[in-house]
């Protein structure tokens, strides 16, 4: 819709400021958990984990967005030339790659300070489902990640990415809206008191569903390879972990301490 605005004469990107303010919700929420539930990690553990994940989900993002660039298009005339480079660079990267590149980031950390995975992924799911929603918003306000062509859809006049004045599904505002509805049922439900650990599985399968259906809803350019896109093709493959971590905590909780249960 309006992908800068004008503030003290310089232009500022709405979807940057829309992922910081995110961002900034995101670190708040992990602290106010952390504190609500008595998480053993100390305040500076959650502060550079959330750091050490922005960090590796910038790089994943990055990284998938240029290995689906070269997947693509790499045999193109002129691909590998500096000036089309210069084009693609800018672009924001891939979710999915900012998703894994952060937690790998998290578990690299987590292992060598000797926290609890169970405990710190509880901790971090919700405050991800709040970044990803603001993140989304920002897409929107961007005109990126849009939707196809349709009669009820929201027609951008100032993006630099999506059509200008045709009405296409506002697929972000669908996915923004998910986030958010699903950061609620966990708050509300809190299903980690009875089953530690389990929030990451759940948001994996869940997430991975959802993406798979929007991607059909999904118009912008350079979707798909071999007949799904290629979020598709990952939501398959991220959908069977989540099953293969909620198998393993579900096997670690029946062997818990009883007293550690009654305890959370």
């Amino acid at each position: 819709m309006y992908p800068f605005f004008e503030l003290f004469g310089k232009s500022i990107s709405t979807y940057w400021l829309s992922a910081m303010l995110g961002l900034v919700l995101a670190l708040v929420l992990t602290l106010m958990r952390r504190r609500a539930r008595c998480f053993s990690a100390s305040t500076e553990d959650v502060i550079l984990i959330v750091l050490c994940a922005t960090m590796g989900a910038v790089i994943g993002a990055k990284m998938f967005q240029i290995i689906g660039y070269i997947i693509r298009d790499g045999r193109s005339a002129g691909f590998w030339t500096v000036e089309h480079w210069k084009q693609l660079m800018p672009g924001v990267g891939v979710f999915y790659g900012g998703l894994i590149g952060g937690f790998v980031a998290v578990l690299i950390y987590m292992y060598r300070s000797k926290l609890d995975f169970r405990e710190v992924t509880d901790l971090l799911v919700p405050p991800v489902l709040l970044f990803h929603a603001f993140g989304r918003i920002g897409c929107f306000l961007a005109g990126c990640c849009y939707g196809h062509e349709a009669v009820w859809g929201i027609a951008f006049v100032h993006s630099n990415i999506a059509p200008n004045r045709v009405p296409l599904i506002p697929v972000q505002l669908f996915e923004a809206g998910f986030n958010l509805l699903f950061l609620v049922t966990l708050l509300v439900s809190r299903p980690e008191r009875k089953c530690p650990g389990v929030l990451l599985p759940l948001y994996l399968m869940v997430y991975a569903i959802s993406r798979f259906v929007l991607e059909f809803f999904r118009g912008d350019v350079g979707r798909g390879v071999y007949l799904l896109s290629t979020s598709q093709w990952v939501s398959l493959l991220i959908f069977p972990i989540g099953i293969m971590l909620l198998v393993w905590v579900k096997q670690k909780l029946n062997f818990s301490d009883p007293k550690e249960l009654e305890e959370a």
